[in-house]
């Protein structure tokens, strides 16, 4: 069985655009492939984690400007309470409002809002390649079956093809028996041997089937829908130099573009910045505020006009000891009660403050998080390693393969010749009566057998390049 890893390349081949045939749509690669990216479950998961991660950048760029609130409440008073205009004691029923405006910036907090704006950046960043290498993933899964049904159909042709051989031997044998230069029992080979061409040609057609199941289940399409592929001419690079492949200079220019090694270096760059952040937890923060104030009472009353006055007693003098009243003119006035803006007008005020803040001790939760954020950026290399080390394998096992490959390719095709002259000597033997059905059958099962190995061979040896192609960033094509 192929790898998946050999169909990757696959994912940017430029075939031709789906047509219609007899009514028949047809649908070429890059629909598939299209058709896949846009419906897949996982890949929409990995497009709100992208999402997610330009929203975390504007949250952490806003951080810089400054925060502004405001906040209002009205209340109902009954009994004892203090009136807001006065400060007195009072028990009436009565009703105020509190209006306010606060601001706030954070001045100095280490660098703690560039970092985390840098942190951002970096995430989606590696969001994007984690994104595009899902993508990748997909289309290498739809790119495999859709190659496994081109070799499928290739198969089923070669079935065909033996079975109508094995058919015209028949009616062949069938003649000279009639004619009476074979025995009756001659055609008991060709029979069998028809049979199992028969056999053959349904396991290949059931193959072309399950792997349009596999396609369809890819492309989340139902499995009654009728779907047809386009089948283009998929020919053997003939001028491809295996031997001269050096997997340290693709493994070189693979690490340059692929989109998982640049999300790992990138998780790495984001885990240093990591570092910087948790030191700011134990520097000092430096902020400043303002803000503004009104209110309004119900209460609240402006002195009018003068409407008269009044004899008011009041204590005067001692003589002999004794105190002497005498009374007072004392003018009254009218008290109207003050508009709701004209109280938010003469009640205004504001204010501003400097906001400083020290850590001293926080349970050693300041050093435990930069410890941890130090294990991170190990924790991260180390990942890293990983993946560049598996691509490297993957490369210098591709290398290995595409050698090998086409040294069973051009043995396949010497075997395929020798087998297709060996039977057809055979042939010509069996038309003289030299050679029986059986010899006959025999040759044939054996040329069977070369053609499908021969088959096999080249679609192994085509994926095998193609994955070099694509580690080598070079533009692939399927023709």
């Amino acid at each position: 069985m192929m790898s998946s890893k050999s169909f990757s390349i696959l994912v940017i081949l430029n075939v031709c655009l789906s047509i219609s045939l007899f009514g028949q749509e047809i649908w070429s690669l890059q629909r598939c492939v299209q058709h896949a990216l846009d419906n897949s479950l996982s890949l929409q998961q990995s497009r709100l984690d992208l999402k997610q991660s330009e929203i975390d950048l504007n949250t952490a760029k806003l951080e810089r400007i400054p925060s502004v609130s405001a906040s209002s409440g009205y209340t109902f008073s009954f009994g004892k309470r203090i009136d807001p205009t006065t400060n007195d004691f009072i028990n009436q029923q009565f009703n105020n409002q509190n209006m306010s405006l606060n601001a706030g910036v954070v001045v100095y907090n280490g660098g703690r809002i560039r970092n985390q704006i840098r942190q951002a950046q970096l995430d989606r960043r590696a969001a994007r390649f984690e994104s595009e290498q899902m993508e990748n993933d997909i289309a290498l899964e739809v790119a495999q079956s859709y190659l496994a049904i081109l070799f499928a159909i290739e198969n089923s042709s070669n079935a065909r093809r033996s079975l109508e051989e094995s058919r015209a031997q028949l009616d062949q044998i069938e003649k000279m028996i009639q004619a009476g230069s074979r025995p009756k029992n001659a055609r008991l080979d060709l029979i069998a041997q028809e049979a199992q061409n028969e056999q053959l040609l349904i396991a290949a057609e059931n193959e072309i089937e399950l792997s349009y199941l596999t396609l369809k289940h890819l492309l989340q399409l139902d499995d009654t829908y009728d779907l047809q592929i386009e089948a283009p001419d998929v020919n053997v690079p003939a001028d491809y130099n295996a031997e001269a492949l050096d997997a340290q200079q693709i493994y070189e220019q693979a690490l340059e573009w692929q989109p998982r090694v640049r999300a790992g270096d990138l998780r790495r760059e984001n885990a240093e910045i990591g570092v910087l952040l948790a030191k700011t937890t134990m520097l000092p923060n430096i902020s400043i505020g303002g803000s503004l104030l009104s209110n309004y009472s119900s209460l609240a009353r402006r002195q009018g006009d003068l409407i008269g006055s009044r004899l008011l007693s009041q204590p005067g003098i001692f003589i002999n000891g004794e105190p002497v009243s005498f009374e007072v003119q004392s003018p009254t006035f009218d008290f109207n009660k003050v508009s709701y803006l004209d109280q938010l007008d003469e009640n205004f005020g504001y204010g501003f403050g400097v906001s400083l803040n020290i850590p001293i001790f926080s349970q050693g939760q300041g050093k435990a998080g930069l410890e941890s954020a130090e294990l991170n950026v190990v924790r991260t290399e180390i990942t890293n390693k990983q993946v560049k080390n598996e691509l490297k394998t993957e490369i210098q096992r591709s290398v290995a393969d595409v050698k090998a490959a086409k040294k069973q390719y051009e043995a396949a095709i010497r075997t395929a010749e020798a087998t297709r002259v060996a039977y057809e000597d055979t042939q010509k033997r069996f038309d003289l009566g030299v050679a029986n059905s059986f010899e006959l059958t025999t040759a044939q099962n054996i040329l069977d057998q070369a053609e499908v190995d021969l088959l096999i061979s080249k679609y192994d040896y085509i994926f095998k390049t193609k994955v070099l192609d694509y580690y080598q960033g070079k533009p692939i094509i399927l023709n």
